[in-house]
C-alpha cells in the first residue's frame, strides 16, 4: 500500500512547517498546511482499505496515490534548500521550481479529490450469507493420514499431551496451541494427531475446523456441529437458528458430558477464539482443544497455561527425506543414485520449510527425472540468491530499527520514543513469523538481537518490489527503469568493477537510500555520492575511505550516514543539519595504546538532530559556549574516558546509551580512566553502559585489586557490559550495589581470578548474565542460591569453569546456554541442576553448543516436554539490505502481515 509513502511525505511536510526557513506570509504557510491536512486525512482513509487491498480498484488508487506522493515529496525536498526561505526567489531556487511546487501541490490535491469521488461510489463486497456445511469433515477438508517426516517427536509429544496432560489438573479442559510461519507444517502436525488411532479411540467425538483471516462465526459453529452430531440436518429447522449465541449454546449442549477433541486450525484473531471458546464446556473429563496459528500472540492467547509449541524448520537430512518421499513415494531406493547429489542440494536450499519442499517436489515429480535437469534446477539464479552465507546476511535488530527511523516510514501513535516503537514493531513481526529471530534472550526486555528473513519471504519481497518500486537491487544487468527508483542496495563488487553501473547510478537524482554491502574492500570504491541530492540514508560501512568523502557534505537531506574511515572528521560535517545517525568505524590496523585520539570538530555541537553518534576512535570536544547542547542524542559510542567529563556530558541530558573505550594495557591507566565515572551519576536517563579495554593485559593469577577509589557506576543503569578490565572478583560487590541492573555482560577477562562467590540479595533483579572468555574456575553461592530472577545465563568460551551455583535463578524459568565450555561444567549442570532439581516449580532448559560440528543439544527438567534442537537455517542473499524496506511497509498495518503470509502460501503453491 501507499501508506508508507504517505507517512514519509507527512514527515517531510512536518519538517517544513517547523522550519524557520519557511516564511509566514502567503502563499507558503497556507499551501503547505493544506497539503499536510490532505495527506493526514488520506492516510486515515487508506488504513480503512487494508482489508480490501487485493481489489483491482483499490490497487489502482494505491498506485496513483503513491506516484503523486512521491512526486510532491521530491519537489518539496528540492525546494527546501538550506539558508534560503522556502518558496522564495533566489539564486539556488528559480521561479520554475517555485511553479513546480505549486503545480505538484495542486496535482496532489486534485488526485485526492478524484480518489474520494471514486470511493464515494465504492463499497466493500459483502460476504455471501449462505453457509454450505458438509456432513462429514473428512470429505470437506480431505483429511487423511500423512507420513510425518521430521516431526515424529513433535507428534508423539502432542499426542501425549492430548491423551494425558502432564501438568496440573489433567481432567480439566486443556487448550494446546501450535504456532509457526506459513507452510511450516502446523496443519500436518495436528492432523496427524487428530487421526491417530489412539486419539480417535480416546474421545467420544471429534471435530476439525479451519478458519483463516476472513471468517463467519455461524459457518464455523455449523461446521463443528455437523461433525459432533451426525444426525444434525443442515437443511432442517435446526439449521435455521439465526442468532450466533443460540447456535453456540446448541453446540455447547451437544458437547455436554462428552469427552471431545476440537481442532481449530489457522486461527488469526483473538476475538474469534473468544467467541468460539464459549461453546466448549469444561466437564472435567479430559476434553482437549488444539489450536494452530501463524501469530504467536493469538496462539498464546488461546493456550491454557503453557507456551505455544513453536514449529521448527527441518534439518538437511529431513528436508531430503521429505523431497524424496514426495517425488518417489518415500522408498529409500526408489530415487536413482545419480539424482542424490542434486536432490540434496535442492532440498537444502529450501531452508527447511516443508511447503517449499513439497511445492518443488510437485514440480520435480512431473518433470524429467534426469541428473542434467535436476542439476539445472539446483543451479538456478534464485537459489544463488537465497543460499548465500548465513552469517553475512543476518542483521542486528538495533541497526534495522535505526534504518526504519531514518527512512521516516514509522509513525508512533504514542509518546514513546521512535526507537522503542520501532523495536516494538520488529517484535510484532517476529511474533507474526514474518521475521526470524537468530539470537534472542529469554528475558522480559531486549529479546531480539539478530534477525533475518526466510527465503520464502525474500522471494515475495523481490517479486512485490517489481510492482511497488520500493527498492532496487543494482546488478551488472537488469537495471531497466532505474531512473524512477528511489531506494537502492548494491554489492560493492558491482560498483568496484563495472563502470557502466557507476555512470548509471550517477543519473539517479531522486534516490532516497543507498545501501552498500558485501565484503569489506581494502581499496576505495570509485563512486561519487554528490549527485544524490535528496539522499536520506547512506550506508557505506563496508567501504574503506582513505580520505573523508567531502562530497557527502552537500547531501543536506542526509539523516543516516555510516562509513569506515580512520582519519579526523572535518568541521564541514556540521553542514548535515538533518543528520540523526552518524556511524564511523575504523578498518583493521595495528594501533599502539598510546596512540593519539582524534577529537570531533567543535561544530558537532551544532548538529541538533543527532540521535545516535558512534565514531570509533574520536572524542567529543568541550563545548565552546554555554548554550551548546545535543538534546536529542540518545546513544554515544566509541569515545574514550576523556569525553566522560561533567562539562561534556551535562550537555547531553537525554543520553540513554553510552559506550566507552580505554586504549591501555597498564593497570594504573585502567583504574585512572575509570575514576572519572562519578560524573555519570548525573545522567538521569542513562540505561545502558558499555566499558571496554581495547588492549587488555592478561594476568595469569589474579586481577587488579580493588582500588581505594573504585569507579562508581550510575545506580539507575539497567544494562552493563564490561570487557578487559581485569579486576579481581571482589570488585563484584560494587557491581552488586546496582539495584536496577537487569543485564550484565562480562567479556574478555573483565574480571580475573579462579574463585567467585555470590551472596544472597545481590543483583536481585538481574534477568540476563553473560560470561565470555573468563578464566574463572569455581563459581559458588554463599547460601546455595543466587540471582533469583535470572532467566537467561550464557557461558561462552569459559574453558576452566567447572561448576555454577545449583540454585541459580530459582524464582523463574531459566535458560542456560553453554557454548564451547569445559565438559566438566556440562556434566555438572546436567547432574546437579537438572537431575537433582526436578522438584523445581519452574522449567530449566540447558542448551549445549559446540563450534566444532554438531548442532545444539537441549536438556530440560520439564516432564514429557519436547525441546527441539536449535535449527540454523541460511538467510537470503540480499536480506541484510532489503529486510527493512519490505517490513516497514507491513509494520503500520496488521493486515499487511496477513497479506504477506497469504502471498507466501499462494506463491509456493504454484
Amino acid at each position: 500500500m501507499a501508506y508508507a509513502d504517505l507517512v514519509s511525505l507527512k514527515h517531510t511536510i512536518e519538517r517544513l512547517l517547523s522550519s524557520s526557513q519557511i516564511p509566514s506570509h502567503p502563499p507558503s504557510q497556507e499551501l503547505i498546511q493544506v497539503a499536510y491536512n490532505v495527506v493526514k486525512s488520506l492516510q486515515e482513509l487508506f488504513t480503512t482499505l487494508e482489508e480490501d487491498r487485493d481489489n483491482e480498484m483499490v490497487k489502482a488508487m494505491n498506485k496513483d496515490i503513491r506516484e503523486a506522493a512521491c512526486r510532491l515529496e521530491d519537489v518539496l525536498d528540492q525546494a527546501h534548500q538550506p539558508n534560503h526561505h522556502f518558496l522564495s526567489q533566489s539564486e539556488t531556487l528559480d521561479g520554475d521550481l517555485v511553479n513546480e511546487v505549486l503545480e505538484e501541490i495542486d496535482f496532489f490535491t486534485r488526485m485526492v479529490k478524484k480518489i474520494r469521488m471514486q470511493l464515494s461510489n465504492y463499497s466493500l463486497p459483502e460476504e455471501d450469507g449462505t453457509v454450505n456445511v458438509p456432513s462429514r469433515i473428512d470429505q470437506y477438508f480431505g483429511l487423511k493420514e500423512q507420513k510425518i517426516i521430521g516431526f515424529a517427536r513433535d507428534l508423539n509429544m502432542l499426542r501425549h499431551y492430548v491423551i494425558e496432560y502432564p501438568y496440573e489438573d489433567p481432567e480439566r479442559l486443556v487448550v494446546l496451541a501450535v504456532d509457526g510461519m506459513a507452510g511450516i507444517g502446523k496443519t500436518t502436525l495436528v492432523t496427524g494427531v487428530y487421526l491417530d488411532p489412539l486419539v480417535v479411540s480416546h474421545f467420544d467425538c471429534r471435530a476439525f475446523v479451519s478458519i483463516g483471516p476472513k471468517y463467519q462465526l455461524r459457518g464455523l459453529l455449523l461446521c463443528i456441529i455437523a461433525q459432533i452430531n451426525p444426525e444434525f440436518d443442515t437443511t432442517s429447522r435446526d439449521a435455521e437458528i439465526t442468532d450466533d449465541e443460540e447456535l453456540a449454546s446448541y453446540l455447547c449442549s451437544c458437547l455436554k458430558n462428552r469427552r471431545y477433541l476440537i481442532v481449530v486450525d489457522d486461527l488469526w484473531k483473538t476475538q474469534v477464539w473468544d467467541e468460539l471458546e464459549k461453546a466448549f464446556p469444561d466437564d472435567l473429563n479430559k476434553s482437549r482443544v488444539m489450536v494452530t496459528s501463524r501469530l504467536y500472540e493469538v496462539a498464546k492467547h488461546a493456550s491454557t497455561d503453557t507456551y505455544p509449541h513453536r514449529m521448527r524448520f527441518l534439518n538437511k537430512e529431513e528436508s531430503w527425506h521429505l523431497l524424496r518421499d514426495k517425488v518417489f513415494g518415500g522408498e529409500e531406493n526408489s530415487c536413482p543414485p545419480q539424482l542424490h547429489k542434486a536432490g540434496r542440494e535442492i532440498a537444502v536450499k529450501c531452508q527447511g520449510l516443508p511447503l517449499m519442499i513439497i511445492a518443488l517436489a510437485k514440480h520435480l515429480s512431473r518433470a524429467e527425472k534426469t541428473a542434467e535437469y535436476w542439476e539445472k534446477v539446483a543451479e538456478k539464479e534464485y537459489w544463488d540468491i537465497i543460499a548465500a552465507d548465513e552469517e553475512m546476511f543476518k542483521i542486528r535488530a538495533s541497526k534495522l530499527t535505526r534504518l526504519w527511523c531514518a527512512e521516516g516510514f514509522l509513525e508512533s501513535t504514542t509518546t514513546q520514543k521512535l526507537e522503542h516503537y520501532a523495536a516494538k514493531c520488529l517484535d510484532e513481526l517476529c511474533k507474526e513469523n514474518v521475521v526470524q529471530q537468530c539470537d534472542f534472550r529469554f528475558s522480559s526486555f531486549a529479546i531480539i538481537k539478530i534477525c533475518k528473513l526466510h527465503p520464502a519471504f525474500l522471494h515475495l519481497c523481490m517479486r512485490e518490489n517489481g510492482k511497488d518500486k520500493l527498492f532496487h537491487v543494482v546488478s551488472s544487468s537488469g537495471n531497466q527503469g532505474i531512473e524512477s527508483q528511489r531506494r537502492f542496495c548494491m554489492h560493492n563488487n558491482v560498483l568496484f568493477g563495472i563502470k557502466g553501473v557507476r555512470e548509471l547510478m550517477a543519473s539517479v537524482s531522486n534516490a532516497r537510500s543507498l545501501l552498500c554491502f558485501g565484503p569489506h574492500h581494502s581499496y576505495p570504491v570509485p563512486v561519487c555520492f554528490g549527485s544524490f541530492n535528496l539522499l536520506r540514508v547512506l550506508d557505506a560501512l563496508t567501504m574503506r575511505f582513505y580520505g573523508f568523502p567531502n562530497e557527502v557534505t552537500v547531501l543536506v537531506k542526509l539523516r543516516y550516514f555510516a562509513f569506515t574511515y580512520n582519519g579526523k572528521i572535518p568541521a564541514s560535517i556540521s553542514k548535515l543539519q538533518n543528520l540523526e545517525y552518524l556511524i564511523v568505524h575504523q578498518y583493521l590496523s595495528i594501533v599502539c595504546f598510546e596512540a593519539h585520539r582524534w577529537y570531533l570538530p567543535i561544530e558537532i555541537w551544532k548538529m541538533q538532530q543527532l540521535r545516535h553518534l558512534e565514531v570509533i576512535g574520536s572524542d567529543l570536544p568541550k563545548p565552546s559556549s554555554d548554550i551548546a547542547c545535543l538534546p536529542n542524542l540518545l546513544t554515544l559510542s566509541g569515545i574514550s574516558t576523556h569525553s566522560c567529563k561533567t562539562e561534556v556530558l551535562e550537555r547531553i541530558p537525554n543520553l540513554v546509551k553510552l559506550g566507552v573505550q580505554i586504549r591501555s594495557a597498564a593497570d594504573n591507566d585502567v583504574v585512572e580512566s575509570l575514576s572519572g565515572f562519578d560524573c555519570l551519576t548525573n545522567l538521569d536517563q542513562l540505561d545502558t553502559l558499555k566499558c571496554c579495554v581495547t588492549n587488555p593485559k592478561h594476568r595469569s593469577q589474579v586481577g587488579i585489586s580493588v582500588p581505594p577509589r573504585a569507579p562508581i557506576f550510575p545506580s539507575n543503569i539497567r544494562k552493563l557490559t564490561l570487557s578487559g578490565l581485569g579486576f579481581s572478583w571482589e570488585y563484584m560487590s560494587t557491581i552488586a550495589q546496582l539495584r536496577n541492573l537487569r543485564a550484565l555482560k562480562l567479556r574478555c577477562n573483565a574480571f580475573q581470578g579462579q574463585d567467585w562467590t555470590t551472596y544472597k540479595g545481590e543483583l536481585s533483579k538481574l534477568r540476563y548474565l553473560l560470561l565470555e572468555d573468563i578464566d574463572l574456575r569455581y563459581w559458588t553461592a554463599h547460601s546455595g542460591k543466587c540471582f533469583p530472577r535470572l532467566r537467561d545465563l550464557t557461558i561462552r568460551h569459559c574453558y576452566k569453569l567447572e561448576s555454577i551455583p545449583p540454585r541459580i535463578g530459582y524464582k523463574a524459568p531459566i535458560w542456560i546456554r553453554l557454548v564451547d565450555c569445559n565438559p566438566r561444567l556440562v556434566a555438572y549442570t546436567k547432574e546437579q541442576i537438572l537431575e537433582k532439581e526436578e522438584d523445581r516449580s519452574q522449567h530449566i532448559r540447558v542448551y549445549v553448543d559446540s563450534s566444532v560440528g554438531g548442532g545444539s543439544q537441549c536438556l530440560t527438567n520439564a516432564p514429557g516436554k519436547l525441546i527441539s534442537s536449535l535449527n540454523t537455517t541460511a538467510c537470503a542473499y540480499y536480506l541484510q539490505k532489503i529486510i527493512y524496506s519490505f517490513t516497514v511497509a507491513l509494520v503500520p498495518q496488521t493486515r499487511g502481515l496477513e497479506w504477506a503470509n497469504d502471498h507466501v502460501l499462494a506463491d509456493d503453491a504454484k
